[in-house]
Order: structure tokens, then C-alpha cells, then sequence
């Protein structure tokens, strides 16, 4: 068994109270791959909901090394999807490239791994946000790490994003629709990004089962 560690999102209860914590269709299917699914928190002293983004202050030194230290539990990181894409996300992306932890991210996470090193801008509006188990194919490069995982050019996913990513920043675009990127990589253990949801579909597709082992597979290792 290996620990995946979960960037926590926040967000507001039903009953006006705070929280930050994950949904629990991604605890559930890093269990149901094999792994052991722990929370990473962010280290600030804030409220990260109700805070603008332009008032929040940059992390310092002792806040990084909180992160660092939690990072370190893990065998492998996975950046769900969200709204807000906060300073914490890029910087546990960015100790995650420079130290080869294998890391999945989805939707907002895969944006994260867009403009971990830039300002963000390449995030463009784009609200394809519709409840439904298949949305649209999208189109794999077949000289992809994605490609020899799936073994398949063209696959149907999910679609729950309000925003897409212009450039792939310095990760390598292994999947599009039209002129949406739609999956992103870099050589490693595993480093992956997607714009769908696979932990959705788990149940019932091959291809976001394919996805998750990977994952687990190469955190274990």
C-alpha cells in the first residue's frame, strides 16, 4: 500500500461553517486502486474562501516547509479539481516536479500544473460544466506516456471544467478536442494532468481505472 496525499479545497458548508477537505469520489477510488488516501492542508493562517486571492499574502519560508513536510508523507500527490487555484497548489506542484513525486492532477489541478511557474495566464473561461457520464471524445498523441497507458488514440470522458488552459506551460500536451487541451504530461515516475474526471467514471470505465493503477503502480515503486 502507498499514501496519496489529497490537496484539500476550501469551501463552505451547508451551515454558513468553513471547511477545507476533498469530495469523496477521489478518496473512494484511490482506496478502491490501492492506495491509502491522507488530506494535505494548506499552511496559512486564513480564510481561504472568503479572502480574495490579491489580498492573500505569499507564502513564507516556515509555510513552504509545512507543506514540504506533508508532502513528505506521501508517496504520491493528487490535485483535484476546484475553483480557486491558490499559491499553495503551485508550490506543491512545483516540490513535486523537482523531486520526482508522482503526481495526478485533475481538472483544476491539471490547470495548476499549467502555471505553477507563470502568473495564470493562461486560464481562459470556458464553461463545459455538464452532468453527464460521456460528454465528448477526446484526441491522444500516440507519443504519449498517456497513450502507452491507455493504448488508445481516441477515448470518451466526462466534461465538469468552467475553464481551460490556453498553453501547456512547461508540461507537454498529450491530449486535445478540438482546441482544448485536454491532458498534459512530463517524463518521470508519473506526471500527468487531466482535464475530465476520471475518479467519476471509475466504476464503470476501463480507461479511468488504466489511469488510477498507473498511479498507484508508480507511487509504490
Amino acid at each position: 500500500m502507498c499514501i496519496i496525499g489529497i490537496v484539500g479545497r476550501p469551501f463552505e458548508l451547508n451551515t454558513n461553517k468553513l471547511s477545507i477537505g476533498v469530495l469523496e469520489n477521489y478518496r473512494k477510488t484511490i482506496i478502491k486502486s490501492g492506495g491509502i488516501p491522507i488530506l494535505i492542508l494548506p499552511p496559512q493562517n486564513i480564510d481561504y474562501y472568503n479572502k480574495p486571492l490579491n489580498e492573500i499574502p505569499s507564502l513564507n519560508e516556515e509555510e513552504k516547509k509545512i507543506l514540504e513536510q506533508q508532502i513528505n508523507l506521501c508517496d504520491g500527490i493528487l490535485m483535484p479539481g476546484g475553483h480557486v487555484m491558490h499559491e499553495y497548489d503551485k508550490y506543491i506542484c512545483d516540490y513535486c516536479n523537482k523531486n520526482d513525486i508522482p503526481l495526478l492532477g485533475i481538472c483544476m489541478g491539471m490547470q495548476v500544473m499549467c502555471n505553477y511557474n507563470n502568473d495564470n495566464g493562461n486560464i481562459k473561461v470556458d464553461n463545459h460544466y455538464e452532468d453527464a457520464l460521456y460528454k465528448h471524445d477526446v484526441n491522444i498523441n500516440k507519443d504519449s506516456i498517456l497513450y502507452s497507458i491507455l493504448e488508445e488514440e481516441n477515448i470518451n470522458v466526462n466534461s465538469f471544467h468552467r475553464y481551460k488552459v490556453s498553453n501547456s506551460g512547461s508540461y507537454k500536451i498529450s491530449a486535445k478536442k478540438d482546441d482544448v487541451i485536454e491532458a498534459v504530461e512530463k517524463e518521470g515516475k508519473f506526471n500527468i494532468g487531466l482535464q475530465w474526471h476520471p475518479e467519476k467514471n471509475y466504476d464503470i470505465d476501463i480507461n479511468s481505472k488504466k489511469i488510477f493503477k498507473k498511479f498507484i503502480n508508480a507511487c509504490k515503486k
